[in-house]
C-alpha cells in the first residue's frame, strides 16, 4: 500500500468516525420517542390518544371516546383506557351522565356479548365505573365490530348509546408502540 492509498484511507476512516460520534451524540441528546420534552395528542377517527412528555416516567399514554349525542353536540360518556400512576396494569374508565340509576350499574357491549361492571363513585360531572382491563378484554375490543353503554335511565329503561369503534385498532398500535419506546432504551434506536 503507497503513502496517497494510506492517506485516504485514514481520512475516509476519520470522516466515517467524525459521522458515527455525531449520529450517537445526536441519538444521546434527542431522548427517547420523538417530541420527548413535551405531551403529544394524536387523533385516530374517533378515538384520540394522549401521550405524556416521555421525561414523565411514571405517567402512561391513554387512549378516550366520546360519546356525543347526535342532536345536541353534548358529550354523553366517554370511555378512557389506559394505567393510572401507582398502579399496575390497564384500566377503562367509563364516564356517564348523573341522569342515570346508580343499582344496576352501566353495561359494556361489545358486539353481541354485555358485561355489567357496578358505578365506583359519581361526582358533579358523573358517575365513574373502573373496569381492570385484562387480555381478554383488549382482545374483544380489537376484534369488535361495535361497542356501546348501556345504562339505566331514571325511568328504569335501559338506553343503549353506541360507541364508535372507528380508529379503535390505530390508536391501539400506536399506544403500543409509544409507551414500548417511552419505556425501552432499546426500542429507542429504532424509533
Amino acid at each position: 500500500m503507497n503513502d496517497q492509498m494510506r492517506t485516504w484511507l485514514t481520512r475516509g476512516l476519520m470522516a466515517l468516525g467524525g459521522l458515527v460520534v455525531g449520529l450517537a451524540l445526536g441519538w444521546i441528546a434527542r431522548g427517547p420517542g420523538s417530541g420527548g420534552d413535551t405531551a403529544r395528542m394524536a387523533f385516530y377517527n374517533d378515538w384520540r390518544l394522549v401521550c405524556p412528555a416521555d421525561k414523565e416516567e411514571k405517567a402512561s399514554c391513554g387512549m378516550t371516546a366520546d360519546i356525543v349525542d347526535p342532536r345536541s353536540g353534548t358529550k354523553l360518556a366517554q370511555l378512557a383506557l389506559g394505567s393510572q400512576p401507582g398502579k399496575t396494569g390497564e384500566e377503562l374508565v367509563i364516564s356517564v351522565p348523573l341522569t342515570v340509576l346508580i343499582p344496576p350499574g352501566v353495561g359494556l357491549q361489545i358486539g353481541s356479548d354485555t358485561k355489567t361492571y357496578p358505578y365506583q363513585t359519581c361526582v358533579a360531572t358523573g358517575c365513574v365505573s373502573i373496569v381492570k382491563v385484562d387480555d381478554a378484554l383488549l382482545k374483544s375490543f380489537d376484534g369488535a365490530s361495535s361497542m356501546a353503554l348501556v345504562v339505566t335511565a331514571q325511568n328504569g329503561r335501559s338506553v343503549s348509546l353506541p360507541v364508535s369503534v372507528k380508529g379503535y385498532s390505530d390508536a391501539r398500535k400506536a399506544f403500543n408502540s409509544i409507551e414500548a419506546r417511552r419505556h425501552s432504551w432499546w426500542r429507542r434506536l429504532w424509533s
